[in-house]
């Protein structure tokens, strides 16, 4: 591999990690229906990094804390959580 390839290369993985360090966006943050949302708690107990709680009968998702692991959209008996 030329120098002139590796260097490339280099700046190529460096801007990639750097795209993929930006964190969520808006528009990856879970959302809970009210509408659905019964408040059972079940998100609540299967989210390992307590980003759930419930509040006034609706789960509340703390998107600092969330880190997208989906279990609570799978464990919701409503589909509530999107």
């Amino acid at each position: 591999m030329t120098r002139f390839v590796k260097t490339l290369a280099a700046i190529a993985a460096g801007f990639i990690l750097f795209i993929a360090c930006e964190g969520p966006v808006e528009s990856t943050q879970l959302l809970v229906n009210t509408d659905d949302c019964t408040g059972c708690g079940e998100c609540v107990e299967v989210c390992p990094y307590n980003a759930i709680e419930i509040i006034d009968g609706d789960a509340v998702i703390d998107p600092s804390l969330c880190h997208f692991c989906y279990r609570c959209v799978e464990q919701c008996p409503e589909g509530a959580i999107y």
